[in-house]
């Protein structure tokens, strides 16, 4: 008895210390020991060998070697294949579910299948399938290859639905779309079109899915303004090529110069190769080519069959006897939830669900333009839906600072008019919506008062001068106009504005006054010194000496006037509407002549460089850097280049279009005036062929008679007559 136990002890040690060399060789990667391992130990293959109890297939799946379960999966025999869909780590998924989650690993679905057919049909803890897995990592070969397995094709609607959801509703088309695979989400949405209307335990659609992702339609159409040194990271590729060749080079030299480089490009682009490396995650993979084109034709398809719009939200839709037993039926849920002990945090969750909102409100509070142009195309009885405080999509996009889809809406004469018109249960009116904060707080950019002041005013009069003939009820029921509404709830933002824009101009008149001072110093210390004896520069006559001097005098001249601009905004009484254009107008000028001053004080360092080392045989490589802090430095700051090249451009755009128009007019005028004197020449000499041919014989016949007259003269002289005088004739 004692030795069976002892047999039974070392067994159970063996079993362990197999697993435990298993488990250490997977997570190393040596594969050829995990062979060899299995080798020794067939009976290890179905063994658990993790915490989470995961067999050695299950961690081979979940690593994508592909050829390594297909070496272990002939090492089973066949009378345990029927085991396999029963094989389960903690989280219910079979060898199926890992393996469904590459595309890479079809080889292994395929044998696997072969083997035990009900994995096809096993779920896990959550009631997901192998095709749901394949839909969540956005496999779409798996996808496909799964849903011919199953013959998805040939069932109904009802049949087929358990197969694409899980416990709680989630259908694949829900996790296509969460995680941002867009080409597989349009495939399904092709191939199962009844899973469109389909809602999860939220009762959210997939449209209501993607309204709720802002993120996955600036993907690509928006650029971050970065400066100098961010834009060095689109280099990265290049720059790992050119040290990979020099790490292949013969000569020590190279190699260490690549040593140099590859520490360089580490420290600098550390984070670049960070989200590199989590792209190259088996999670974030997606196969399907996911183009603008891509998500434009899924919006489409979801809008055009999505039913989230016509969930009645309006309170006022209710009947008179529901309405009036709404505010009973309140107190009576408020009550009852008091003695259930809920919080007023979790009733206010419950009021905020996104789901109570239909996809054309929750696209308009994300800001995402293309569902809501959609939406509108197919269903522009979508815009007389309100929500639970009374609110249209007007109110909403005003709300929430939409400018852009509020003049998408206006667009629509016929429905605008009501919705400009209509108030909420409050009685707000849309002007009275400008007053209204902004409720999400997640901001895309961080701005200052003043910038935001300025939003706000001009929102209110954007939005006035669209529904200042529609509003029938200037008042809300605290008999307030907009006007007071937005002087109030601006009231701290007025004076937090005030106080940024007296400090920033406080600290750019510092910096004026001190470049001024240091242009008007540099002219009594121009470069090479004066002469002794008569005062005048030593270097007088170079080239670059007039540019020294033009730079440092320009340089003076526009330091002084950003200090008088900065100097009338600081005198400013700071009206509220002021900030509407003027005092940004004046901070812009101000900003712009300082910058350029700045610039025209580097010029003058470069001028100065030149004329120093100008006897240099290195006098072009000196040239070129003496120049550089120039670029760099509207490279490097890029709200100083927008802050000057953007009016800049501007202008520029206004000068050059005026000057073509100009010139356009000129060549018009100058080809009129050409034509008319030709014109005019051609009828003042009757210029006709048969006048041109007379004239030339006229003066044909007039040349040969005076060569005629030369030689008779010339005769008669040779005989000794005397040429007959007029007179005498």
């Amino acid at each position: 008895m004692a030795d069976n136990n002892e047999i039974e002890t070392e067994e159970q040690m063996s079993r362990n210390n197999i697993a435990d060399l298993l488990r250490t060789a997977m997570m190393e990667k040596d594969y050829k020991k995990v062979r060899r391992l299995c080798r020794e130990a067939p009976e290890a293959l179905l063994q658990i060998n993790s915490i989470y109890d995961d067999t050695v297939l299950h961690m081979a799946a979940h690593s994508k070697q592909n050829d390594l379960v297909l070496y272990l999966l002939n090492m089973i025999p066949e009378d345990h294949n029927h085991q396999l869909s029963n094989i389960k780590n903690t989280d219910g998924n079979t060898i199926l579910h890992e393996v469904a989650a590459d595309d890479a690993m079809k080889d292994a679905a395929k044998e696997l299948l072969k083997r035990d057919a009900d994995l096809l049909t096993a779920s896990n803890e959550l009631g997901e399938k192998p095709i749901f897995c394949a839909a969540r990592y956005g496999q779409s070969q798996m996808f496909e290859f799964l849903a011919k397995k199953m013959g998805l094709e040939n069932l109904s609607p009802e049949e087929s639905k358990p197969h694409l959801r899980r416990n709680d509703g989630t259908t694949v088309l829900h996790v296509s779309v969460a995680t941002e695979c867009f080409g597989l989400a349009l495939f399904i949405a092709q191939s199962y079109p009844y899973l469109i209307e389909q809602r999860d335990q939220s009762s959210m659609t997939a449209l209501q899915y993607l309204a709720c992702n802002p993120t996955a339609f600036r993907r690509g159409k928006t650029q971050m303004r970065r400066g100098f040194i961010e834009l060095l990271n689109k280099s990265k590729f290049e720059v790992r090529g050119f040290i990979e060749l020099l790490n292949q080079s013969k000569f020590e030299v190279q190699k260490g110069l690549a040593k140099l480089l590859s520490s360089i490009y580490q420290s600098f682009f550390e984070e670049v190769l960070l989200v590199e490396g989590e792209k190259n995650d088996r999670f974030s993979t997606c196969h399907f080519d996911e183009s603008r084109d891509t998500l434009q034709e899924l919006v489409r398809l979801l809008a055009k069959k999505d039913t989230s719009w016509e969930v009645n939200i309006n309170s006022q839709a209710m009947s008179p006897g529901e309405s009036d037993k709404k505010p009973e039926i309140e107190e009576c849920s408020s009550k009852l939830s008091q003695k259930k002990g809920q919080s007023s945090e979790e009733s206010s969750i419950n009021k905020d669900k996104k789901s109570n909102e239909n996809a054309l409100f929750l696209a308009t509070i994300s800001n995402i333009q293309d569902i809501v142009q959609e939406l509108l195309n197919f269903r522009p009885q979508a815009l007389k839906h309100t929500n639970k405080e009374g609110m249209n999509i007007l109110h909403v996009a005003i709300v929430y600072r939409h400018i852009y889809i509020f003049n998408m809406v206006i667009q629509h004469e016929l429905l605008s008019r009501r919705l400009l018109s209509a108030s909420d249960d409050e009685g707000n009116s849309v002007l009275h919506m400008v007053s209204q904060k902004r409720k999400s707080e997640a901001s895309e950019k961080m701005q200052s008062p003043a910038l935001q002041l300025r939003d706000e005013l001009l929102m209110f009069e954007k939005v006035k001068s669209a529904s200042k003939n529609l509003i029938t009820n200037p008042l809300n029921k605290d008999n307030k106009t907009a006007e007071e509404l937005f002087a109030a709830a601006n009231e701290r933002l007025h004076h937090d504005a005030k106080e940024w824009l007296m400090r920033t101009t406080e600290n750019c008149t510092i910096i004026s006054v001190f470049i001024a001072t240091v242009a008007f110093a540099a002219v009594y210390t121009v470069p090479g010194g004066p002469n002794q004896d008569t005062g005048i520069p030593i270097l007088y006559s170079k080239p670059f000496f007039l540019v020294f001097v033009l730079a440092d005098v320009i340089s003076l001249t526009l330091a002084l006037s950003s200090v008088g601009i900065f100097l009338s905004i600081l005198t400013s009484a700071f009206p509220l509407e002021d900030f509407k254009m003027y005092l940004f107008k004046k901070l812009i000028q101000g900003i712009i002549c300082l910058v350029l001053s700045v610039s025209m004080m580097a010029v003058a360092f470069g001028a100065a460089i030149v004329l120093i080392m100008t006897d240099s045989p290195e006098k072009v490589v000196w040239s070129v850097v003496s120049f550089l802090p120039v670029p760099i430095f509207f490279l490097s700051y890029s709200p100083l280049r927008s802050a000057v090249l953007g009016p800049c451009l501007e202008w520029f755009k206004i000068f050059i279009l005026d000057f073509l128009v100009v010139v356009v007019v000129v060549v018009i005028l100058l080809c009129y005036a050409f034509v008319s004197i030709i014109l005019l020449v051609f009828k003042a000499l009757d210029w006709t062929v048969r006048g041109a041919i007379c004239t030339l014989c006229r003066i044909w016949i007039w040349i040969w008679g005076i060569f005629f007259k030369s030689e008779s003269d010339t005769e008669s002289s040779q005989r000794g007559e005397t040429p007959l005088r007029h007179s005498d004739v």
